[in-house]
C-alpha cells in the first residue's frame, strides 16, 4: 500500500477537524439568520405603517412626545444648521425645526426616527441569539445605536436637501415613500456587517 505523503495527511487532518466544521456552522446558521430577518423585513412592509400608528397612540396617551419636542427637535434643529452651515444655504434653527433658504422644515417628533430604534431593539433579540461573546456583543450595540441615530439624521437632511436643490414635492416623496425603504437597507447591511466583522462565538474569547 503506498505510504501517504506528510502534508496529504496534515491535509486530511484539518480538512476533517471538528473544530473546522464548526466554524463553517457557525458562519453558516450566522447568514441562515440573516437571511431569515431580511425577509422577516421584506414581509414586515405592508404592517410597518399600522405599526407606526400603534406607537404613536402610545406616545399620545403616555404623552411621551412631550420629551421629543422639548429636549430632541431642538438639538436636531441645531445639529441640522450646522451640517447644512457647510453647504452654501441659509440656515436657522428653531424650536419647532429649522428655515432653509426661506423654507420651514418642521421637525415633528414623529419624525425623528424613534420608531427605527424600537425597531432596532426588536431586531437584537433576533439578531443575538447565539452564544456570541459579551464583548463583541457590546461592540454590535454601540454600533447599532450610533449608526441608527447617524441614518436618521442623514434622512432628515436628506428631505432638507431636497427641499432646497430639488423642491418641496421631492423632499415630500422621499419622506413619505423611501424613508422606510432607506432605515430597513440601514438594518440589513448593519446586520450583515456584525454577522460578519463583529459578532464572535464565546469560544473565540
Amino acid at each position: 500500500m503506498p505510504e501517504l505523503k506528510e502534508d496529504m495527511i496534515h491535509s486530511l487532518i484539518r480538512d476533517n477537524s471538528p473544530e473546522i466544521r464548526s466554524d463553517s456552522n457557525v458562519h453558516g446558521s450566522k447568514f441562515s439568520v440573516l437571511f431569515m430577518m431580511a425577509a422577516l423585513l421584506l414581509m414586515m412592509l405592508p404592517f410597518m405603517s399600522t405599526f407606526n400608528e400603534f406607537l404613536t397612540s402610545l406616545f399620545l396617551k403616555w404623552k411621551l412626545y412631550r420629551a421629543l419636542e422639548e429636549f430632541i427637535v431642538p438639538y436636531q434643529a441645531r445639529a441640522l444648521a450646522g451640517l447644512f452651515s457647510l453647504f452654501p444655504v441659509s440656515a436657522t434653527p428653531t424650536a419647532r425645526g429649522i428655515w432653509l433658504e426661506g423654507i420651514f422644515l418642521e421637525l415633528q417628533w414623529n419624525c425623528l426616527g424613534w420608531q427605527s430604534a424600537v425597531l432596532l431593539l426588536a431586531s437584537f433579540l433576533t439578531g443575538f441569539q447565539g452564544k456570541f461573546s459579551k464583548v463583541s456583543r457590546f461592540e454590535v450595540l454601540v454600533i447599532g445605536v450610533l449608526g441608527t441615530y447617524l441614518i436618521n439624521f442623514l434622512r432628515l437632511f436628506i428631505v432638507g436637501f431636497f427641499a432646497v436643490f430639488v423642491g418641496s414635492a421631492a423632499a415630500g416623496i422621499f419622506h413619505d415613500w423611501f424613508s422606510l425603504t432607506f432605515v430597513l437597507i440601514w438594518f440589513f447591511v448593519f446586520w450583515w456587517f456584525s454577522y460578519s466583522f463583529v459578532l464572535e462565538t464565546k469560544d473565540a474569547d
